[in-house]
């Protein structure tokens, strides 16, 4: 990914969308923590956010925030939604993970502290749509519905957009129960194709079998390309928030993780 620096801010851009005019993105890092609610330095939130959208050069009373619930659902931004979140989850778009929009200037926040965060873009539209897909999201089809959500609302076609998949919690770290297997078969064609089993750390798990490890990269990955995206304008970030101290991480840093953030919006 880019780095951008601006003062004491650092934002990531991804490679395939930085050069996208009609776009505006970025990926936060620490040390700000982009929520309100929780977290170091949760106090100086509303500040940064501020200042990216300064950034930006948009509005902070457009900024607009899912209450990500840990589920499938997104919903395209209407006329009350705008502002909705920009203060904390309190006044958030309730019950959605995912947000769609193709309103110049109307920036959209969506959280993290592992859990993957998924855009896509319609340069032709133009509109952009992302969603926070936790395990729970992933095997709720998140990322499959962001794309149809596009289809609805924008009839964009799937060929044409440009996915990218946000710094996550990786393969080598994201240990799972058995339990969160058993339902990604319920949901995910291939599901196995998705989870990896060690025995090399620590011997073996609490219940005495060996570790598993769920690859969230590639699972998302696999759904947009079942939704129509193009394998080739799909970029993932392909770093782990658990091995990278860049990122807030709720694994590795437990209560006192804040969140990191992905921004889009079109201009």
């Amino acid at each position: 990914m880019i780095e951008c620096k601006y003062d004491n801010l650092t934002l990531l851009q991804f490679e395939s969308l930085a050069s996208e005019a009609g776009l505006f993105h970025a990926v936060t890092v620490k040390p700000q923590n982009m929520a309100p609610h929780r977290g170091v330095g949760c106090e100086e939130a509303i500040h940064w956010r501020q200042e990216i959208c300064k950034i930006f050069n948009v509005s902070y009373d457009f900024l607009t925030a899912p209450s990500q619930v840990h589920g499938g659902d997104v919903l395209r931004v209407e006329d009350g939604d705008i502002g909705r979140g920009r203060d904390g989850r309190g006044s958030a778009v309730a019950n959605v993970d995912g947000l769609l929009s193709d309103r110049p200037g109307v920036p959209l926040i969506h959280m993290s502290a592992d859990c993957p965060l998924i855009c896509v873009y319609d340069r032709k539209r133009p509109a952009v749509g992302a969603v926070h897909a936790s395990w729970r999201g992933t095997v709720a089809l998140a990322a499959e519905q962001l794309v149809r959500r596009m289809q609805a609302e924008f009839d964009s076609n799937p060929d044409d957009l440009l996915a990218a998949i946000c710094p996550c919690a990786g393969s080598c770290c994201y240990e799972v129960g058995y339990d969160v297997q058993r339902i990604a078969r319920t949901r995910l064609p291939d599901a196995d194709a998705f989870f990896i089993t060690r025995d090399d750390r620590d011997d073996c798990s609490k219940d005495g079998r060996s570790r598993l490890y769920f690859d969230l990269w590639a699972a998302n990955r696999q759904q947009l390309i079942n939704a129509g995206v193009r394998p080739d304008r799909i970029e993932v970030a392909g770093i782990c928030t658990i091995c990278d101290s860049r990122f807030w991480s709720h694994r590795r840093d437990g209560e006192a993780a804040g969140r990191f953030a992905l921004w889009v919006g079109v201009r």
